[in-house]
């Protein structure tokens, strides 16, 4: 299968470019040298580099702990596989022993400035961060039957190239870490205090500044300010691409760190391993499996589901957890099975019971939110009896002004005439 060969011409309005890949182009009676079978090789070998760096990023893909004893003058790198910023495969096909009489350098020599991470003066110990890197030289040589006319003396040229690795002491810089949404929507306090000139809103989706709108002279709304530099923020984040990473310098050798070691500077033994140090992990599908599997390996029987007052329920027997780790689809599967019929997901305690703070956290929670819906519930019949009484006050008030009432005046004047009259005739 050919790839799309349109080009630009075949187009009325397109704007093309090229980026360095070159692929070679066969045809019958073409002439082939040395130069043409390296360019082919170099194509293939910088294409599975760029995406190895764009698809996976840097770090340890799997293996290469790193590995020492106290009081030992050695330390010990397992197998493993690493990809470095350059998009290089590191693969350490055995274990490693390393010396570190050979490793670390000489004890007079000043530490490099500037130092990429704080070192606490009053630690005794010297501190040092072990980093492997890709390596390859030629190798194989053979004799050469057509020497060429500027070099005759040479016989023999190399036919290969060896892939490796070096172990080295290394400083660990890690990247600067730029503010990200949480921190930024932060800024937003609704004081005027955002700056326009950085932030924008690409799409213009959170309308006018509340600042511009206003009349000259007011103040504008702080909730206001507040919500549209939110809003731009927000958008402006959701309108921005994954940024690639960048390649490594020339100047300085790509390296993957393995960890941290601690040296006793009087006598250049290992004090402390620590592997966590400023290492990296390519995040893989295989690596998220193999750390479920290091939490949840064995514990099926720990696992339960709880449907209304239904039996609890558990794994089938014969199954594992494994089957569910490596087989996303029957997780989630079997999880929205449950989830869908109401079924509370618990994890037990070693003596498969549930933990009685978690019971009782769980039953108190439910009575609160019981007599929370008790309460709402009679809030809402409270509040519609309410709205029937104002209807019915309205309806009487209507009533009240439509009825005419003869004048309270008259009918006071008749009774006192009457009264007047019965008073003569006695």
């Amino acid at each position: 299968m050919s790839a799309n060969t349109e080009t630009c011409a075949n187009s009325d309005k397109s704007e093309c470019g090229y980026n360095e890949f070159r692929r070679l182009r066969y045809f019958h009676g073409m002439l082939l040298d040395e130069k043409d079978f390296r360019e082919e090789q170099q194509y293939h070998a910088n294409k599975r580099r760029l995406l190895n760096r764009m698809l996976h990023g840097s770090g340890v893909v799997c293996g290469l702990d790193l590995k020492g004893k106290k009081g030992k003058k050695s330390i010990q790198v397992t197998p493993g596989l690493a990809l470095d910023c350059s998009g290089n495969e590191i693969w350490v096909p055995k274990d490693l022993k390393i010396d570190l009489t050979s490793l670390l350098p000489p004890k007079n020599k000043p530490r490099a400035e500037p130092a990429c991470r704080p070192v606490d003066e009053k630690d005794n110990l010297k501190t040092y961060y072990i980093g492997i890197r890709y390596d390859e030289r030629p190798t194989n040589p053979v004799s050469v039957y057509l020497p060429s006319g500027d070099c005759e003396e040479r016989t023999c040229e190399n036919s290969r190239w060896k892939e490796g690795y070096c172990v080295e002491i290394v400083e660990c810089c890690s990247e600067t870490e730029t503010p990200g949404l949480l921190t930024t929507l932060c800024e937003c306090d609704g004081n005027g205090s955002f700056d326009k000139e950085t932030h924008s809103d690409p799409c213009g989706k959170c309308g006018k500044d509340p600042n511009e709108t206003n009349d000259a002279g007011a103040q504008p709304d702080p909730a206001k300010v507040k919500e549209w530099c939110e809003c731009v923020v927000f958008e402006e984040f959701c309108e921005k691409s994954i940024p690639c990473p960048a390649c490594c310098s020339g100047d300085h050798p790509c390296h993957v760190i393995l960890g941290q070691i601690k040296i006793d500077p009087e006598n250049s033994v290992l004090e402390t391993v620590c592997m966590n140090e400023c290492r990296r992990y390519v995040l893989s599908g295989r690596l998220v499996q193999q750390v479920a599997l290091r939490i949840l390996g064995g514990a099926k029987d720990r696992f339960q589901v709880q449907v209304e007052d239904d039996a609890p329920i558990k794994l089938k027997e014969g199954e594992k957890l494994s089957d569910y780790i490596y087989n996303p689809v029957k997780a989630v599967c079997w999880w929205l099975f449950y989830k869908l019929k109401g079924g509370d997901f618990s994890l037990l305690g070693c003596d498969q019971q549930p933990a009685p703070e978690t019971s009782t956290l769980r039953r108190e929670v439910r009575e609160l939110f019981e007599k929370h819906n008790d309460v709402i519930n009679k809030l809402t019949t409270v509040e519609s009896k309410n709205r029937e009484l104002e209807s019915k006050n309205i309806e009487l008030s209507k009533r009240l002004d439509a009825i005419q009432l003869p004048p309270t005046p008259d009918i006071q004047i008749t009774a006192d005439k009457e009264g007047s009259k019965a008073k003569k005739d006695k």
